[in-house]
């Protein structure tokens, strides 16, 4: 036994040769919530280890502290609930992110989360509110929840509810969310190896072994590096990484700061902009430059500053031999938007899908590289979009977007540039294979960004009509009724956790 092996239950894993042994890199989210996946899905084919440096990787900072609103079904695929989520950590729910005073002071809305909108008189629904010049805004019940600081579950099996339509998601405290989820791994069997990697040993683009802090050894058949920004282990294999830009990130927590909103704010712009995070009893606030510089002190405690530098780029290959790169280790987004998180969820998924079955892992990392990278560019498109303001400016004769324009790739720009022109053009809403932004979260954007077609669909003609106009007053009304009833955010924890404490 490795003399760095946690002695508890957890780590005697007895080694089986029929099952394929699989090492994962990482004292992260990702390498837990890698973990925790694999061993609800696969515990009966693998043999599974974490190599658990002894500190959180800094880079776990760079999930901006909000998750998608799929986590709910993505903890319980991880065997977490809801309950213990927020019994065991200062999580808080969240109904969207507020943009105010986004770039430049001149956009404000929020980018609230939604179930699919309906198709009324056979138009989209946003061509509907278009052609009577309608704010989307007042027909989202989680953004007029977030304007008056107001939550409550949306409920089930009640389709009249305007709340019904609404969907949440979850803000967290990166290093509570990270011992939350340790604490869960630890329950399982697992086996646990603190130590950190002194080197890799490489041939023919496969690692062979690692060599940990005792000087011992450890091999296996395939490696997950969760090590975050650094990727360490794709490092050591020569992977080549795409650098965007860099950032200096900051953390500062404000203890006891009760004043709960169910949302994260962000306004600013792309080179320099600032989140605030609402968790339960307190707030965190981020703040974010676009510099050169990489001399940056990094610190982390509790209640500090933190700093950290970061380059904003993607592997061009997230699994190379027998090697995968997840998250952090693959691509690195700023998180002014979710879409970091959405990438995690995206990664897990698809690594759990393509687990090889034999060392020949050659079809699984081909098709692995090819679904990462086109979950990368779509991720970055709505990052993009976000920034993307020459409708607004009028300046029609700029053909790139101002993000790093020397740094966008042509691909890129091209699925970009199809995407607000044809929305720009008649409304249409172009979507591509399986995107980690759905059509309602574009949407929402494009209203936020205040991008308004030139035209609408020619069915728009027909619905110009006193029952049309009806219909929407019918239902801002019902929202603008419902969101005064529901309780305060903070008030609405408050009786969660209550709840919860009675139940246990």
């Amino acid at each position: 036994m490795n003399k760095n092996e946690v002695p508890k239950s957890n780590s005697d894993n007895i080694s089986n040769s029929n099952k394929l042994d699989i090492v994962i890199y990482g004292h992260s989210i990702a390498a837990f919530m890698s973990a925790l996946a694999i061993d609800n899905s696969l515990a009966d084919q693998v043999s599974l280890s974490l190599i658990l440096p002894a500190e959180q990787t800094h880079s776990d900072i760079l999930y901006g502290g909000t998750s998608s609103p799929d986590a709910y079904n993505f903890h319980l695929a991880m065997g977490i609930s809801e309950p213990e989520l927020f019994q065991q950590t200062h999580s808080s729910f969240s109904f969207g992110t507020h943009y105010k005073n986004w770039s430049g002071e001149e956009f404000d809305w929020v980018q609230a989360f939604s179930l699919p909108f309906t198709l009324e008189y056979g138009v989209d629904f946003h061509q509907v509110l278009l052609k009577h010049q309608q704010d989307l805004q007042a027909y989202l019940v989680g953004a007029q929840s977030v304007l008056h600081d107001k939550f409550a579950h949306p409920p089930q099996n009640q389709p009249a509810s305007p709340l019904s339509r609404a969907e949440y998601s979850y803000n967290f405290d990166y290093q509570d969310y990270a011992r939350f989820l340790l604490n869960k791994l630890k329950q399982k069997k697992i086996k646990l190896i603190q130590s950190d990697v002194l080197a890799a040993k490489v041939e023919d683009d496969h690692i062979t072994s690692l060599q940990l802090n005792d000087n011992s050894c450890i091999s296996a058949d395939l490696f997950i590096d969760c090590s975050g920004a650094d990727a360490k282990l794709m490092s050591a294999l020569g992977s080549k990484k795409q650098v965007h830009s860099q950032i200096n990130l900051s953390l500062l927590t404000n203890e006891n700061d009760t004043q709960m909103k169910p949302c994260n704010r962000v306004s600013g712009d792309i080179n320099a902009w600032q989140s605030t995070l609402y968790l339960q009893n307190s707030s965190q606030v981020f703040q974010a430059v676009s510099t050169e510089s990489t001399s940056v002190e990094n610190k982390c405690s509790a209640n500090s500053l933190v700093l950290i530098s970061a380059e904003v780029g993607e592997q061009e290959q997230a699994w190379v031999g027998n090697c995968v790169a997840i998250s952090l280790s693959a691509a690195v987004l700023e998180p002014f938007s979710n879409a970091p998180f959405r990438l995690l969820k995206l990664d897990v998924e698809r690594l759990l899908e393509l687990i090889p079955l034999s060392n020949n892992m050659a079809m699984e990392q081909k098709e692995y590289n090819r679904r990462y990278r086109s979950d990368v560019q779509h991720a970055k498109l709505f990052n993009l979009a976000l920034t993307d303001t020459r409708h607004f400016l009028r300046h029609d004769h700029v053909t790139q977007n101002q993000i790093a324009a020397s740094d966008l790739d042509n691909d890129t720009q091209v699925l970009l540039d199809r995407k607000l022109e044809q929305y720009l053009h008649r409304g249409l809403m172009v979507t591509y294979d399986f995107e980690p932004f759905n059509t309602e979260d574009w949407i929402i954007l494009h209203f936020g960004m205040k991008r308004v077609p030139k035209r609408l669909n020619s069915l728009c003609d027909n619905i110009d009509n006193p029952n049309v106009k009806q219909h929407l007053l019918h239902t801002k009304n019902a929202i603008a009724a419902i969101v005064p009833k529901m309780p305060g955010c903070s008030l609405y924890t408050e009786k969660f956790l209550n709840y919860l404490k009675r139940q246990s």
